[in-house]
């Protein structure tokens, strides 16, 4: 065997070493990201899921930080957040996606929108401390209740969707999340102002959800950032 055919051989050994450790570091991301492996593996959504309601009827309440990574982790999408209010067009495609009803005089400013194809929701700062003065909770048929309490519910809509309804105080929405500075810059913004929350959570998607929704969200994302920056 000549030299030549000696290197030859030993690198393309070594290739298919590094391919393989390669491919095996890709699979273990995937697998255990919970971000990605909830896009890949059904199996894996319904696992966050299922571990999210369990641990708020366990504990009787929902956990703002835990809502937050299972929104997050469920189906990734991208945030938009404002001090001075999300714009209309984008509060309204929210709602219609998300279909809960509530009363916009007791609210006082939309501060963020989630957008993702499995999962919607909006972040709402307001002076009332009372869920039912907000939504008519009577509205909603209790034998489709999965949990609820004083001031938020989960309730099965159909077989394919799930919908979260909550009023927290600001305490816990400081636990939650940090757009807001809780120093004196954003301080006046959120005194004395509660958390309130709707989200619509899909249990399945097709390509074609996911296509439509590459089509609409992206460039509306993009707009939007343009706007709020303008601003």
């Amino acid at each position: 065997m000549s030299k030549t055919q000696s290197i030859l051989r030993l690198i393309r050994s070594d290739l298919s070493f590094f391919a393989l450790i390669l491919i095996t570091i890709i699979s273990l991301f995937t697998f255990l990201s919970p971000k990605i492996s909830s896009q890949v593996f059904p199996f894996k959504r319904q696992a966050i899921l299922n571990e999210f309601i369990n641990a708020t009827k366990q504990r009787g309440s929902i956990d703002p930080q835990e809502y937050w990574q299972f929104r997050e982790f469920y189906s990734p999408g991208y945030f938009i957040f404002s001090r001075t209010g999300i714009e209309k067009s984008s509060v309204q495609q929210s709602n219609e996606k998300i279909g809960i009803k509530y009363d916009e005089k007791q609210l006082s400013l939309t501060f963020l929108v989630f957008s993702s194809p499995l999962a919607n929701s909006l972040d709402i700062l307001t002076t009332e401390s009372d869920l039912n003065k907000i939504v008519d909770l009577k509205q909603f048929s209790k034998e489709n209740f999965i949990f609820a309490d004083k001031n938020s519910l989960i309730y099965r809509e159909d077989s394919k969707t799930i919908k979260i309804i909550f009023l927290m105080d600001n305490s816990k929405m400081r636990i939650a999340n940090g757009y807001f500075d809780y120093g004196e810059k954003d301080k006046l913004l959120v005194e004395n102002k509660n958390w309130f929350n709707v989200t619509v959570i899909k249990e399945y998607a097709t390509v074609l959800n996911l296509i439509d929704f590459i089509y609409r969200e992206i460039g509306s994302v993009f707009s939007l950032f343009y706007f709020q920056n303008l601003c």
